[in-house]
């Protein structure tokens, strides 16, 4: 997926919440609900592909394939590649020739006598392209892929047909905090980009923490100590009464700000304040 197909994508999401006649208000308002919206859906499918495992169907011809990329990828990955698995039966191979260190099928659809498909592949690394260029688009291996290996009786998925992008492991590599320049001053970038790095480093140590008891209750106690230290810290920087406590370890003296004097004005003269000195 190209950067251009991600902007269309992220427009398109947001166009639902808007429309031409909402103020501007209304506007930063929806905005920021569709973000929310994103980063919600976004944890919930993290979670369901790190703590559930999915359903494979018992009766499947290439269910080591299905099993392979349900360990590996992402939930919504994984049924795109269990519907191509399911109509790589459909094809039948028609053709096949070797060119050097490669092997070229020719498939068909059953039953039709329609346009063919060219799978190529690597005898180096087992990697397979097919003329369909569904892997180059969408990242997932094709029916006609799937055809070819079973017909090569690969035990193992080429890793070249897993994109890391898809994977659940994908973003633990994302753990330094990267703000373009232009943005540095926008409070609402950085505190994003700090989110998404956190947010990496805390479903990895997750992931690993609940699967013992006592590592479950050392985070559980570690992540409460720092809440509350989090929370007092925030609540010391909004409130702007706690910033006239002195410090006893700061040697800037700071001004107190107290109740303004109430001056008795009912039933005092007016003042002329023409007359010269007054």
């Amino acid at each position: 997926m190209s950067t251009t197909q991600r902007c269309e994508s992220i427009n398109s999401y947001i166009k639902r919440f808007l429309n031409y006649k909402i103020p501007l208000c209304d506007f930063i308002r929806h905005v920021h609900i569709a973000q929310q919206n994103i980063q919600e859906s976004e944890r919930h499918d993290d979670f369901i592909s790190y703590y559930t495992e999915p359903a494979y169907p018992t009766d499947a011809t290439l269910i080591g394939y299905l099993r392979q990329y349900g360990a590996a990828c992402t939930r919504q990955v994984f049924h795109m590649v269990k519907l191509e698995v399911d109509l790589e039966s459909r094809y039948n191979i028609v053709g096949h020739e070797s060119e050097g260190t490669s092997n070229i099928f020719k498939l068909r659809k059953f039953n039709h006598q329609g346009s063919e498909y060219t799978v190529t592949h690597s005898m180096v690394d087992n990697h397979l392209e097919c003329s369909c260029r569904q892997f180059e688009s969408d990242g997932i291996p094709c029916r006609h892929i799937f055809a070819v290996m079973k017909n090569l009786d690969l035990q193992h998925i080429p890793p070249t047909l897993i994109k890391r992008r898809f994977t659940v492991r994908a973003k633990e590599g994302v753990t330094n905090l990267v703000v373009p320049p232009s943005y540095q001053d926008v409070p609402q970038v950085v505190q994003m980009s700090r989110f998404r790095t956190l947010n990496s480093l805390a479903t990895h140590m997750n992931s690993l923490a609940a699967k013992l008891d006592s590592s479950y209750n050392i985070a559980k106690d570690k992540m409460r100590e720092l809440i509350l230290q989090f929370q007092l810290a925030l609540e010391e920087q909004q409130d702007p009464a706690s910033s006239d406590i002195p410090n006893e370890h700061s040697s800037t003296p700071r001004r107190l700000v107290r109740d303004p004097v109430i001056v008795r004005t009912k039933g005092c003269r007016d003042t002329d304040f023409s007359e010269p000195g007054v």
